[in-house]
């Protein structure tokens, strides 16, 4: 008996622990979130900025240097710079929530138990923030894309016999629907553990 208490102890002190660790990331989420909308409306309303600030432009792995301003369209970055930040700042604030449902699951498996009803309705919760983060996610890589092929101009920037040319391969991310169809699930596992419990206790 005095060997589960124990360990009842120790999983009590890992549960804060997470839950301590949940609540920084959870800040930290909420003050990007800030961050990247003030980005966005920065970058929407000063235009002059695209004039000065830009002198080269990251492709992944490759950092692209340019000498004057012809292989950038200025204008056309104007639109799609922001829209990213924006993008992001949703996509932020979906972790953010996702974050807070964790946290909330660890603190009701704290004080009560794991096999709660509220449990479950968490992780449907959760299921659906991963299934649109992940819709989110892959909007944000397309606009990124399509970013870099409407932004610099490719005739100008590779004009030698070299290079034919280049293409942009929109990669889309498709195992976030595995992960909240398993947590789906998961959400009906412990509905289903929930309803065992509570006719046990009826029973005793």
């Amino acid at each position: 008996m005095l060997g589960g208490n124990i360990m009842n102890d120790k999983s009590k002190d890992l549960l804060k622990k997470m839950c301590f660790i949940l609540k920084i990331v959870r800040w930290v989420c909420l003050i990007s979130v800030a961050l990247l909308i003030g980005l966005s409306l920065f970058y929407a309303f000063n235009k002059d900025v695209y004039n000065t600030l830009f002198g080269s432009i990251r492709i992944d792995y490759l950092q692209l240097t340019f000498n004057d301003d012809s292989a950038l369209s200025k204008d056309k970055m104007s639109i799609w710079l922001p829209l990213i930040f924006l993008i992001t700042a949703i996509f932020v604030f979906i972790i953010y929530k996702a974050v807070q449902t964790i946290e909330s699951i660890c603190t009701i498996t704290m004080n009560h138990t794991p096999f709660d009803v509220s449990v479950s309705n968490h992780l449907k919760n959760l299921a659906k923030y991963i299934l649109v983060g992940g819709i989110v996610f892959n909007i944000l890589e397309v606009c990124r894309i399509m970013q870099f092929k409407q932004t610099i101009n490719f005739d100008l920037l590779f004009n030698t016999k070299y290079v034919t040319q280049i293409n942009f391969d929109i990669r889309l991310h498709l195992s976030f629907l595995v992960f909240a169809a398993l947590i789906y699930l998961l959400s009906y596992i412990f509905r289903y553990g929930q309803e065992l419990q509570q006719l046990s206790d009826e029973t005793l």
